[in-house]
């Protein structure tokens, strides 16, 4: 697992973000723009989920931890047990292969099996956001087959899930089964799986 600090020792505060497969900080980098300034919390993005090795870091100096997780991001956040304040869930859930609760495990085998520059485009236009190009094919495959592999718990419970109304990747009703028993509170968004483009800071989305 991968990980880069988008902003630190500015804040008592910390957002944890687990970005979705394939994804960089590119994704969520316009979030941080008001926080710049008014330097309201650290951030702390995970990233690339290859291997689940977690960096060895002291969180004790902070006073609220956030949990803002987004598609595949939601499962992986098992890796790390930590105090939150808060947990966000975006557009997936914690069951990420599965027939009613996350991506059917055909779709997602069939992924796997033909993913390619011609089919990473296609993906790239369901979604409505470009994955990582950084990466190579064979990089964003081995990814989605360690993922597959994992055993994490899948019931993983979230203050609020955000529930993308036009999603191709994780179905809408899946969604719903999912959060109607692993979330305090849902709300359905006029979007596709990439949500970011809806909010213009952190504090936006913490506030819901």
């Amino acid at each position: 697992m991968q990980y880069k600090w988008l902003q630190k020792n500015i804040s008592q505060n910390l957002i944890i973000f687990f970005n979705g497969w394939g994804m960089n900080e590119k994704a969520v980098q316009h979030l941080d723009k008001e926080n710049q300034i008014t330097k309201n919390f650290d951030c702390l993005h995970f990233y690339d989920y290859q291997n689940i090795t977690m960096p060895t870091i002291d969180f004790s100096t902070y006073q609220h931890i956030y949990l803002i997780a987004w598609s595949m991001g939601i499962y992986m956040s098992n890796a790390l047990t930590l105090p939150y304040t808060k947990k966000i869930a975006f557009c997936g859930t914690g069951n990420p292969i599965s027939i009613k609760e996350g991506i059917p495990p055909k779709v997602y085998q069939l992924t796997i099996n033909n993913f390619n520059e011609q089919t990473q485009a296609i993906f790239n236009k369901k979604i409505g956001f470009s994955l990582n190009s950084q990466q190579t094919n064979t990089a964003l495959k081995n990814e989605l087959i360690a993922i597959q592999e994992y055993q994490f718990t899948k019931k993983t419970f979230f203050d609020i899930a955000f529930i993308a109304k036009n999603d191709c990747i994780f179905p809408f009703e899946n969604q719903k089964n999912y959060w109607e028993h692993n979330a305090n509170k849902s709300i359905i968004l006029e979007t596709k799986h990439y949500p970011f483009h809806l909010f213009t800071s952190w504090k936006e989305i913490l506030i819901q």
